[in-house]
């Protein structure tokens, strides 16, 4: 096997000694070694992702949406689901005519699936 570069990402300690991020994929012996300071720049987080992306779209004329469209979605979700969790709570509790029982259906612990109990 012969290699005739690699490249190692590493750390330059006080003591002139490089720690290497990975072991080296070549055979013992000598070697020449280069140095040059890796491009560190400022970390970017998750809020400056997002202003970026915001700026860009700006500028391509998506205006994006106004916390006032962003609140009538929020209240017509949670209104969805107020009416879902209405219905099935309904469900739950549904007798049949002329019968004595009343019907609850939970999920089976054995196998995860709803069934019914009376």
């Amino acid at each position: 096997m012969s290699f005739a570069e690699e490249t190692i990402a590493a750390t330059l300690d006080a003591n002139g000694q490089l720690q290497l991020s990975n072991p080296p994929r070549m055979p013992p012996g000598p070697v020449q070694v280069t140095i040059r300071p890796a491009a560190v720049g400022p970390r970017r987080g998750l809020a400056d992702v997002i202003r970026e992306i915001a700026a860009e779209q700006r500028s391509r004329g998506f205006p994006g949406r106004s916390a006032e469209d962003l609140r009538a979605q929020e209240e017509a979700r949670l209104t969805d689901d107020a009416e879902r969790d209405r219905e099935l709570e309904a469900a739950r509790h549904v007798t049949s005519p002329g019968s004595p029982y009343v019907f609850y259906f939970e999920k089976c612990p054995t196998t995860e699936r709803s069934c019914h109990v009376r």
